[in-house]
């Protein structure tokens, strides 16, 4: 393991320690997660660590198929838009799932939001956006003294998709097993 993948940790918790995150939103679930659904920080609102495990993998997976299905969307170079990044919200207007990435140099992560009893959810959609930007920002500034190892890029595999190789039945035990 390079240093730099040593103090991602270590400034993941500084930079989560460092934000003001007002009480309405700390009241929610929200975790920030690598792209292949490991949890790297969560606000220590939910149940149990089996929930935790559950919610990063569905996180990451829901993600990584909203991206896939908008590789069919035809796209335009021009469109100044594509540079602001996609956003997945599935909710109502009051309760919902909420994800955002937040991408340090090459790598992207993924800031999720579990809200419900909200009445005003453009306020706390915007309060993540700006927590994953300036995680962003954080990071980058800490982590530009530490090139990536080579050997890690060179040996990095294709991971376009979270879920290449899983069966229906493993499908089954992941959201059997979830109680949120």
């Amino acid at each position: 393991m390079s240093k730099r993948q040593n103090l991602i940790p270590k400034y993941i918790e500084q930079f989560f320690k460092s934000c003001e995150i007002d009480e309405k939103l700390n009241r929610y679930s929200f975790f920030l997660i690598r792209n292949d659904g490991v949890i790297l920080y969560h606000n220590e609102n939910i149940k149990n660590s089996l929930s935790k495990s559950s919610i990063g993998a569905l996180l990451g997976g829901v993600w990584q198929a909203a991206k896939a299905l908008s590789s069919f969307i035809p796209r335009d170079s021009t469109d100044p838009s594509l540079d602001e990044g996609y956003r997945l919200s599935f909710d109502t207007t009051s309760q919902g799932v909420y994800i955002v990435p937040a991408k340090v140099f090459s790598e992207e992560f993924y800031l999720g939001l579990i809200y419900f009893d909200e009445v005003n959810p453009g306020q706390i959609k915007n309060k993540i956006r700006g927590i994953a930007l300036g995680f962003s920002e954080y990071m980058e500034h800490e982590l530009k003294n530490y090139p990536v190892a080579e050997t890690a890029t060179k040996n990095k595999k294709n991971t376009d998709y979270l879920f290449n190789d899983i069966s229906d039945v493993e499908m089954d035990q992941v959201f059997a097993t979830l109680r949120i």
